[in-house]
């Protein structure tokens, strides 16, 4: 387990989870943006000490390592990266540099010869790791891919890392916990235009195309919702 160390926690619960971020834009600006986003002093600074470090890479000068991979081995089109968060919970009672190291250990076991840029954001109610991917092997220049399968495999990493290091994962049985299933009078509204469910899935799917952040989201969802309401009552 880890050593103990001053910590830097917010309020709020939350479970360890590993998701994908879905950037639309790829092109190489798009990344160099999410690259300075993720690295910002306020969201990564505690005091004197800046949490973010790179495997295979040295964070600072990440976008022109990452785009040197690329011309290389002439694969400067297409899928530019990939971004991942990877959340803690606060009863983990983890510091950051722990967080952070949680992070670097994830990124050598998936991703071994691509550079990772890991930055502990601190900034939120809760400490958590953006991992920025390059999608060009740094070793061989083997593009990576993703899909469904590997999110899974990395969930289950992570989850074997929290372990290693005494920390609790959530139940097999709650992460495949079965979804339920729109029955086909509802899959037949939903063509009709009818389906409240297909409608609210629309709504946070629009804000999502259109959100930057969190609060961006929530404002567009609060937007759409609102309109959405007003409209069914006329009806």
């Amino acid at each position: 387990m880890f050593s103990d160390g001053e910590s830097c926690r917010g309020g709020g619960a939350i479970t360890a989870t590993f998701i994908a971020i879905k950037n639309k834009k790829q092109t190489a600006g798009a990344m160099q943006g999410v690259l300075k986003y993720v690295a910002q002093d306020h969201k990564t600074k505690w005091g004197d000490l800046k949490f973010v470090t790179g495997h295979n890479c040295v964070p600072q000068c990440a976008f022109t390592e990452m785009m040197t991979a690329k011309k290389r081995f002439r694969k400067t089109d297409g899928r530019q990266f990939y971004h991942f968060v990877q959340s803690v919970p606060e009863e983990d009672n983890l510091t950051p540099q722990e967080v952070n190291a949680i992070g670097l250990e994830f990124a050598a076991r998936e991703f071994p010869d691509f550079e990772v840029v890991v930055a502990t954001h601190l900034d939120t109610g809760h400490l958590h790791n953006h991992l920025v991917v390059n999608s060009v092997s740094c070793a061989d220049g083997k593009k990576l891919h993703q899909n469904a399968a590997d999110l899974q495999a990395h969930r289950d990493v992570n989850d074997e890392i929290r372990l290693k290091h005494g920390l609790s994962v959530l139940e097999k049985a709650k992460q495949h916990e079965k979804k339920k299933r729109m029955k086909p009078g509802e899959y037949q509204a939903g063509l009709r235009g009818e389906s409240w469910k297909l409608d609210l899935i629309h709504v946070i799917n629009e804000a999502l195309e259109y959100a930057d952040d969190r609060e961006s989201f929530m404002l567009a969802c609060a937007g759409r919702l609102l309109w959405y309401l007003r409209k069914h009552r006329r009806t």
